[in-house]
């Protein structure tokens, strides 16, 4: 149990991430309402509080967080177009941490936050360190590099285990971060521990799960499953520089394609002075507590994703 149960005002808690945030939450033993939006059709999480408000509407969104000590949000795509009316609310009700939907690998590189897709993340970080600095309000973001799980699935680090293949980006031997979902669930519940709470306000916390290269888990893959994904030589394995995959990912959305924005997460994982490759130097792991995978924990992950898409 949390050492002081806090209640929490959720958005996104629905999410692939969210759901995962949710029972990182109760699990500890804090106190959970999940905030949907006035239209929304999806089901709230069952065994926790849930309202529905108009996220536009400052006074409904006021009194919602009236009495909370934390704001989470974990929608996939935020923007200050939407957050900035949630953000003054949560401000004006006197929440103690704002928790933004950040989730990504390096927003402090100045490099980074000139790239396409982290424009709202971006926005919304800034809107936050101008506002927070004349108010009892603190803020914490998280920075966890790729979602481990979800890149074994989708080929996005390497191995593609439903394909059978593998693409490499400036021949698939650079390191980055990546983390599971219930281990950023976990570095969320270390940040409102109040071991951890003061020494982690207005800061963005760095951590992961694992280090891993492309080559790393493609090898990996290929022992525990058996699939033969070849090699860069014999041409079964793509490897393409990282600004090939920018041109072909620029193609892509000017076809009306969004899929093309993938491609710049490439470049803010990988690219010189991007910051994605000085997750070890940032790292909050040993601070907080949160563990590091050994080689034998990606392998048991990686079966664990292989008896799910029905490879083993």
């Amino acid at each position: 149990m949390a050492s002081v149960s806090k209640n929490v005002a959720f958005i996104g808690a629905t999410g692939t991430l969210g759901i995962h945030l949710l029972r990182a939450l109760t699990s500890a033993g804090h106190t959970v309402t999940v905030i949907q939006r006035k239209e929304s059709t999806t089901p709230p999480p069952p065994g926790v509080k849930s309202t529905k408000v108009d996220l536009t509407n400052f006074d409904e969104l006021l009194a919602v967080f009236k009495g909370h000590e934390v704001y989470l949000n974990a929608t996939p795509y935020p923007s200050l177009s939407t957050d900035k009316d949630i953000i003054d609310a949560a401000v004006a009700a006197s929440v103690k941490r704002i928790i933004p939907s950040e989730f990504s690998t390096n927003l402090d590189s100045p490099l980074s936050r000139k790239l396409p897709h982290m424009k709202g993340k971006t926005e919304v970080r800034e809107y936050l360190e101008s506002v927070i600095s004349k108010t009892s309000t603190s803020w914490t973001s998280i920075n966890n590099g790729a979602f481990l799980e979800m890149s074994l699935k989708f080929g996005a680090l390497g191995p593609n285990m439903a394909q059978k293949k593998a693409v490499f980006h400036d021949g698939g031997d650079k390191v980055v971060g990546a983390s599971t979902l219930p281990d950023i669930g976990a570095a969320l519940v270390k940040i409102l521990d109040p071991a951890h709470f003061e020494e982690t306000a207005n800061k963005p916390i760095y951590m992961y799960s694992a280090a891993v290269s492309e080559r790393m888990l493609t090898s990996l893959v290929s022992k525990v499953t058996g699939i033969d994904f070849g090699t860069v030589e014999d041409g079964r394995i793509t490897n393409i520089s990282v600004d090939q995959a920018i041109e072909e990912g620029e193609r892509k959305i000017a076809n009306g394609d969004k899929s093309g924005m993938l491609a710049y997460y490439y470049k803010m994982m990988y690219g010189d002075g991007y910051g994605g490759t000085d997750f070890k130097k940032l790292s909050w792991n040993n601070r907080l507590g949160l563990r590091i995978m050994t080689e034998k924990d990606i392998e048991a992950l990686i079966a664990d994703i292989a008896r799910e898409l029905g490879i083993l």
